[in-house]
């Protein structure tokens, strides 16, 4: 009986002090949080094995000052000529876009340019969308697939 006791008096301790490791506050954050400086809009996302591949993107800037203000509310700002690359595989990059006056840039390649040389339906890719407004940078992911 003793023995029993003293094999789940160690089992609770065990537990407990597992419990208590597993409630310790972490105080900072392995890679901040920042929010993005750029709403970003995709269009597009299912295509034919044929025909190109066709992103369409819009780039905003939320003006937050009247907020507070239901008449007025967030203004959607276009952020013209804006940098964005386009990427695959968080390494390589396949094209480069410029946002015109109205924070709208179009990408368009082939499923061999986006590596899959026999397209099938069911494939997919995913896309990153890479910019930096105001020395704050963002990364927004897109997945195009074959249909």
């Amino acid at each position: 009986m003793k023995k029993s006791n003293y094999k789940l008096s160690a089992l609770y301790l065990v537990v407990s002090l597992l419990l208590a490791q597993a409630c310790v506050d972490a105080e900072d954050l392995v890679t901040p949080k920042v929010a993005s400086p750029v709403l970003v809009l995709l269009s597009g996302n299912v295509f034919s094995a044929t025909a190109p591949v066709t992103v369409s993107s819009t780039f905003l800037k939320l003006d937050k000052t009247h907020i507070l203000d239901h008449t007025r509310g967030i203004d959607s700002i276009p952020v013209s000529n804006l940098t964005i690359s386009v990427m695959v595989d968080n390494t390589s990059e396949i094209s480069s876009l410029k946002t015109n006056n109205l924070g709208k840039a179009q990408f368009a390649a082939s499923w061999a340019e986006l590596g899959l040389q026999d397209a099938s339906a069911g494939d997919q890719v995913r896309l990153e969308f890479v910019g930096e407004y105001k020395n704050i940078p963002f990364r927004k992911y897109h997945t195009v697939r074959v249909n």
